[in-house]
């Protein structure tokens, strides 16, 4: 817990650090951000892309990160840094993927993971196993062969699952055909602090962290179940029962309490954590909805309501206490991008490049629309007002 008080300093409450954002949750606190924007209006600043990726942006201060691979495997890795404030390019820095994996190749390639920042360097994963760590001038401090060291990944349409912070720690969740494994490792060194075997196959969702009763936990979801770990030592504390065979929604931390869902047509479980052990199944679990179950997007609870987006645009409000079913519409399009929200809108980007931004609230109402005519893939990210898009060409800030 010390070591963890230590490192929140180092990220400002206007950076979006990884994945699912400073909370893990994909909720902002920022304020102001934009309601219209266009290819020409309320566009920053739009810099060029190459190769593929649908990894999230990550903003630490004023540099913004992202991820690419290409070549005829999607063999060769790059992460890119550009500066926040005029989307300049500041450095590119290239590495070669050590494994192919045994699996096909999706529209992120190898980098359909995202990087996540401590605030003092960059951290990525790759579908080819490497696992590296870049100061924030480029500069590798240091490179793993995950592939190598325990295996090629096997996971049928590549890797998707993003490192999480939790400490000084990079936590990755492996879970693949050829033996799924937690992974702890040091983050100034790159070193191992621990390594978990999981009882799980083919799965594509990320850990996230959470805080019970002071302290830290990490979940996991994946084939039929989901799963706390002990940050200290990797070891299983429990289990909940109720997932599908095959995972990608991410979890998410609301309070107390843990929603985790796992489509198609699957179900959203409800679990309260209390610092409970061994298999919660039957205790836990306050309810179990399949309402709006979707398959690769996130979910996520604002103001007392839980959102989900199915892949072909059917979206769902659910009240997060009981699980009513509050509203559900046709949103149009078809979606890979994780729910975000903050400033009193909910942000659904679908892949033909509309964010559609919806009032939280009981009854279903759209506040605007907003077409960048460019696919997007990748969830947004925000801070300093501004929203950080990834699309299939350019990478975008808007703002007011």
């Amino acid at each position: 817990m010390k070591q963890l008080l230590l490192f929140i300093p180092l990220l400002m409450a206007a950076d979006w650090p990884g994945w699912r954002g400073p909370q893990g949750n994909g909720v902002t606190s920022e304020k102001n951000l934009p309601e219209k924007w266009s290819p020409t209006e309320n566009v920053i600043w739009k810099a060029p892309l190459f190769g593929v990726g649908v990894g999230t942006p990550v903003v630490i201060g004023q540099k913004v990160f992202v991820t690419a691979s290409d070549g005829r495997q999607n063999e060769r890795l790059h992460v890119l840094g550009f500066d926040a404030a005029t989307g300049k390019q500041l450095w590119h820095t290239r590495f070669f993927g050590s494994t192919i994996p045994e699996s096909e190749y999706p529209a992120g390639g190898m980098a359909a993971p995202s990087p996540v920042s401590d605030g003092k360097a960059v951290y990525a994963l790759f579908g080819t196993g490497d696992l590296v760590a870049l100061d924030f001038n480029g500069k590798p401090v240091w490179v793993r062969s995950l592939g190598d060291e325990y295996g090629t990944f096997k996971n049928r349409w590549g890797m998707s699952s993003s490192p999480i912070i939790v400490e000084d720690m990079v936590v990755v969740q492996v879970d693949h055909w050829g033996g799924s494994y937690l992974l702890a490792v040091d983050a100034k060194t790159g070193q191992n602090r621990w390594k978990t075997p999981r009882d799980a196959t083919v799965n594509w969702t990320s850990p996230v962290l959470a805080m019970v009763k002071g302290k830290p936990l990490i979940v996991a979801s994946g084939t039929h179940t989901v799963k706390g770990y002990d940050p200290t030592n990797g070891l299983e504390l429990w289990t909940v029962k109720g997932m599908q065979q095959q995972c990608i929604p991410t979890p998410i931390v609301a309070g107390e309490f843990l929603y985790a869902v796992s489509g198609r047509k699957g179900n959203t479980l409800k679990i309260r954590l209390d610092g409970g052990t061994g298999d919660l199944t039957n205790s836990n679990v306050i309810w179990k909805k399949p309402r709006g179950a979707p398959f690769i997007p996130s979910g996520i609870v604002y103001e007392g309501r839980y959102y989900l987006i199915d892949d072909d645009g059917l979206g769902t409000c659910l009240d997060a206490k009981t699980g009513e079913l509050l509203w559900q519409e046709r949103m149009g399009g078809h979606y890979r991008a994780s729910l975000t929200a903050g400033d009193g809108k909910i942000f659904f980007t679908n892949m033909e490049g509309v964010v559609t931004q919806v009032k939280p609230s009981n009854e279903f109402e759209v506040i605007g629309k907003n077409d960048l005519k460019e696919a997007i893939h990748a969830s947004p990210a925000f801070a300093n007002g501004r929203v950080f898009l990834r699309g299939e060409k350019f990478l975008y800030c808007i703002g007011k």
